[in-house]
């Protein structure tokens, strides 16, 4: 079950105790009972971000050296 705040667009699985957002406090909830969580980034991606990462940090070592 995943709730969605109207008012902040939080989301989450859990709300808070009197059924407020935990984000925002408000009460404009809408619980969504067959939603599915977005996936997880692949390991494709965080390959190519961690190297995008370790380029840059490449390129920066090397422009204060020269």
């Amino acid at each position: 079950m995943i709730y969605t705040c109207k008012d902040c667009s939080y989301r989450g699985k859990t709300s808070g105790q009197d059924g407020s957002c935990l984000a925002c406090g408000s009460f404009n909830l809408v619980r969504q009972p067959g939603a599915q969580e977005t996936p997880r980034p692949g390991k494709l991606r965080l390959g190519l971000l961690i190297s995008l990462w370790v380029y840059l940090i490449a390129l920066i070592i090397w422009k204060l050296n020269h």
